[in-house]
């Protein structure tokens, strides 16, 4: 992302995952790459914090308490948030992603330099 005075900002992430050990991993990943990390651990919050932040690009669970991630995929488009979308779950993932018309999807057990990749080529327009 850069500023208007044409300095490079860090881009920005936010990650929609309500389980503690994965978010810490996707977290680290992101940070060691050089992203500003927003996170949320369930739908609801998830949405408002991305339309908050407007991130880069966001990283998406199905399985969410309080909204799950399919309805809070069509609460980030319908409220105008049009950061590309990796869905990552366990279940499920790939048909989502075509279901939705998410950029990409990942099947959890993942690995990182997969995940790392992926995230670099929908932000490379940003970074």
């Amino acid at each position: 992302m850069w500023m208007e005075s044409g300095e490079r900002t860090m881009p920005s992430a936010m990650i929609l995952e309500d389980d503690a050990a994965q978010l810490r991993l996707l977290k680290m990943l992101l940070r060691m790459e050089g992203f500003d990390v927003a996170t949320a651990t369930n739908g609801v919050d998830g949405v408002s914090e991305a339309v908050a932040v407007h991130p880069d690009v966001i990283l998406l669970d199905l399985d969410l308490p309080v909204m799950d991630g399919r309805e809070a995929y069509r609460q980030l488009r319908a409220r105008g948030v049009d950061a590309p979308v990796v869905i990552v779950s366990a279940y499920g993932a790939r048909k989502a992603q075509r279901e939705l018309h998410a950029e990409a999807a990942l099947e959890k057990p993942f690995q990182p330099d997969e995940l790392v990749r992926t995230v670099h080529r929908l932000t490379r327009h940003a970074t």
